[in-house]
């Protein structure tokens, strides 16, 4: 099959940089989500049978300035919204935005950003 074709499948992982891999795992088992270890610096979120995140050691990072994130298209961002914020997790207010997203956002403990959201 012709990879430019527009039916030719494409999937895309996102490799988040973590400081602290047993904290990292932690954090999103806390979520709900499997971790599966490759070794002690990598790691992969699974939910369900899908690998949504790949979790990678390393060796400076400041979570403060961290550039690195991730958009969760979901079917229903209010149900996963309610779900984390009963168990806990800091996150932004969910809302309607104005390029037709209802989403919310948070941050790991090493400040990769995850926003979820389902289209309006």
């Amino acid at each position: 099959m012709d990879p430019t074709a527009a039916s030719a499948s494409i999937v895309t992982t996102t490799i988040f940089p973590v400081l602290d891999m047993a904290a990292a795992s932690a954090f999103y088992r806390g979520l709900g989500f499997t971790i599966e270890a490759f070794d002690e610096h990598y790691a992969f979120v699974r939910h369900g049978d899908r690998e949504i995140l790949h979790l990678q050691q390393a060796a400076v990072l400041d979570p403060v300035s961290n550039g690195s994130g991730v958009y969760l298209h979901v079917d229903d961002a209010d149900a996963w919204h309610a779900r984390w914020t009963a168990n806990d997790v800091a996150l932004s207010d969910i809302a309607d935005e104005p390029w037709g997203m209802r989403e919310f956002s948070f941050t790991d403990p090493s400040g990769n950003l995850i926003r979820v959201g389902h289209n309006l």
